[in-house]
């Protein structure tokens, strides 16, 4: 555990240091944030944005995790980096962006590892599905000042206290490095954005999640729902923001893969009345994802599914109360999310 918190604070130094060096460059460049009228409309920020945050995060990442035996996740994940930052300068079409995150997801069963708990016939496609669904569901949270970064920092330190608690070693170290970055890194990208991780960092991050998520179901738990739901509900908040959006363009006869301003982060900021609030209502949801997860690890069967029902109806609930929220905001700012 010692050995894991070092590798945070690492993360956290180097992303501190480092993102503003990005950003530096990013601006000599040019290469800054262009607004999307038919995203999220944000007041003029005081700041020029840049692009690029992915590298900084990055660069968090492998300063602390690049002294481990674990050069083919190093590798592949910057893999993932450079997929992202390729469709950040160029963009590609949603269909080629599936298929390259499939293919990481083959190497993740090949090479990394697969979900445990059930048989190969189900945990392969579950694992590629995993990796494809989490990729999506990081960029399409990416979608406002500070929300992915954040998020993402608590789900990790969620994923290694879940480590620690089940006697996963391995997991500790990443997950902490990992939350380490996206803080340092959060201290820029926080509202008023300075900079954007951009898809670079989006498909990175949430290729890692997945990574971690099937590395958590590896644990010591008491029975298999315990295995296959505490990691699931650490990311349980990227996937109900994928799920609301998908069922709420599907509802509405609107392109699935087309990105708007009804994502979960836009209709609380409605509903709260400002930017700030509605990244701490979704901060303080992840906590108590955090929470959810860590009793279902813990607690015996019928507990565990019971907890598991509650968080699921929870979240129905708060499906509900925005569906009707109109996001049309005039103060808030927008990540640069692409077909999210």
């Amino acid at each position: 555990m010692v050995e894991g918190a070092w590798a945070g604070v690492t993360a956290l130094g180097t992303a501190i240091v480092v993102t503003p060096l990005v950003r530096w460059i990013a601006l000599k460049k040019g290469w800054k944030h262009h607004p999307d009228p038919n995203k999220w409309v944000r007041k003029a920020n005081p700041h020029s944005i840049a692009m690029g945050g992915g590298l900084a995060l990055w660069a968090g990442i492998i300063a602390a995790v690049g002294g481990q035996k674990t050069p083919l996740l190093i590798l592949l994940a910057t893999l993932a980096l450079l997929v992202g930052l390729y469709d950040d300068l160029r963009y590609s079409s949603p269909w080629f962006r599936l298929f390259v995150h499939a293919l990481l997801g083959g190497a993740v069963v090949w090479k990394i590892g697969q979900v445990q708990g059930l048989s190969p016939g189900l945990s392969v496609p579950l694992t590629v599905f995993g990796v494809v669904g989490l990729i999506n569901a990081v960029n399409m949270m990416d979608n406002m000042d500070g929300v992915a970064s954040s998020v993402m920092a608590v789900a990790m330190i969620g994923y290694a206290g879940l480590g620690w608690f089940t006697h996963n070693d391995s997991l500790v170290g990443w997950s902490l490095a990992i939350a380490g970055a996206c803080l340092g890194f959060w201290i820029y990208n926080k509202p008023p954005a300075r900079i954007f991780m951009g898809d670079a960092g989006s498909v990175m991050l949430g290729f890692l999640l997945a990574v971690v998520g099937i590395w958590a179901s590896y644990g010591e738990y008491p029975h298999v729902v315990g295995r296959l739901l505490a990691p699931f509900f650490l990311a349980g908040l990227f996937i109900a923001d994928t799920t609301f959006v998908v069922l709420w363009r599907w509802g509405h006869g609107r392109a699935i893969m087309q990105g708007d301003r009804n994502h979960l982060s836009h209709r609380l900021a409605t509903w709260l009345g400002s930017e700030w609030r509605a990244n701490g209502a979704l901060f303080a949801l992840q906590l108590l994802l955090v929470t959810l997860s860590w009793s279902i690890a813990m607690v015996s069967l019928p507990a565990a599914i019971g907890l598991a029902a509650t968080g699921v109806a929870a979240m129905g609930w708060l499906f509900q109360r925005l569906w009707d929220v109109v996001p049309i905001p005039p103060w808030v700012g927008m990540e640069g999310e692409k077909g999210g």
